[in-house]
């Protein structure tokens, strides 16, 4: 199967979006595919902290820690933890209520808030022991930059930065263009002759991660709409949620499905804490968000999508969120950090 992809091919070329491993673990492949071919491996150079995965993420993780308690409202369905622990080495006959059981006498005991404190180094346990191999191929990536600056790329009335790969005959073949809202230094790729636009993991406007942007992913949506507009783009597609290749109406419902869910979650912390301006600890927005959360919410979505089922908090998002916007950081009487809405311009 690989020779005939060689097949008329001079050169093979990577082109990695962003440091995250469910999208660099079978960069292998690329040796594999190219056999004697020449080959060229890009990453963004500001997404380069993310490939020591264990040290980025758990810094991540670990700094909630000061803010609130990892544990503390968090809903484990106990078979699922079961299951989570016989793969690590626990007893083969462990049993989801057994692991309820003993939540409840942790509990009982206040013994959360302690183990809340391991759960950074746990979570990067649990990954690296239940992920599939990954084979990144640190050694063969240049940086983009190191093609030069990233320049003005104009597509109908957007202008991007970014890097153009040209064909044989000089024409742009890939756009590669600056989007950094999922994660620093992110890209998206535009095919210009095919007129499709692949969004990679700018599919949220919610700050899930340390260094997400999120009005960064939101600019990238509003101009990947224009794109379908002026025809500069008939299709795209993204590397999570349902998107694969999408055109016309369905395309742009889920490009305003990104910018949405930015302003619905904002709206959602804002409501809360409005109603208490003198601000909630993290623990305390959460509550109040997660009881109050219509069923199709986004906040519903994220709690759904939260530990185990991936390794995202909603805490962490909302730590990300009040720090990202700027909201005022104080004490309550327990000394617990606070945040509050900043005063009205």
């Amino acid at each position: 199967m690989t020779a005939a992809l060689r097949d008329g091919v001079d050169e093979v070329v990577l082109l990695n979006s962003h440091a995250h491993l469910d999208h660099l673990g079978n960069n292998d492949l690329l040796s594999e595919v190219a056999g004697a071919l020449p080959t060229r491996h890009y990453i963004p150079r500001d997404a380069r902290p993310g490939l020591d995965s264990v040290a980025s993420f758990s810094a991540m993780y670990r700094s909630g820690l000061p803010y609130f308690d990892y544990l503390a409202g968090l809903t484990l369905p106990p078979e699922a933890i079961a299951a989570l622990l016989r793969r690590l080495g626990a007893p083969a006959d462990l049993t989801g209520d057994q692991v309820a059981d003993l939540g409840a006498r942790m509990a009982t005991l206040g013994l959360g808030p302690a183990v809340s404190g391991f759960i950074p180094s746990m979570v990067m346990d649990i990954v690296l022991q239940t992920y599939p191999p990954t084979f990144p191929s640190v050694e063969t990536m240049s940086d983009y930059e190191d093609l030069g600056p990233a320049q003005e790329i104009v597509l109908g009335s957007t202008r991007w930065t970014g890097w153009t790969f040209p064909d044989d005959a000089g024409r742009p073949e890939v756009h590669v263009l600056q989007s950094g809202g999922h994660s620093a230094g992110g890209v998206v790729f535009h095919l210009p002759r095919a007129q499709f636009l692949m969004l990679a993991d700018e599919t949220s406007s919610v700050p899930i991660w340390s260094d997400s942007d999120p009005r960064r992913t939101e600019q990238t949506a509003l101009r990947a709409l224009t794109m379908l507009d002026e025809g500069a783009v008939t299709a795209l597609c993204a590397g999570h949620r349902p998107m694969l290749p999408l055109s016309g109406d369905q395309a742009r419902t889920a490009l305003r499905g990104i910018i949405d869910s930015g302003a619905a979650f904002e709206k959602a912390v804002r409501s809360v804490l409005e109603r208490f301006p003198e601000g909630l600890c993290i623990d305390e927005l959460y509550d109040t968000l997660v009881d109050e959360a219509p069923a199709e919410s986004i906040i519903a979505v994220l709690v759904g999508l939260q530990f185990p089922v991936f390794a995202t908090f909603l805490k962490l998002t909302l730590l990300n969120h009040c720090k990202l916007y700027g909201y005022v950081e104080g004490l309550d009487a327990t000394h617990r950090r606070t945040f509050a809405l900043p005063p009205a311009a």
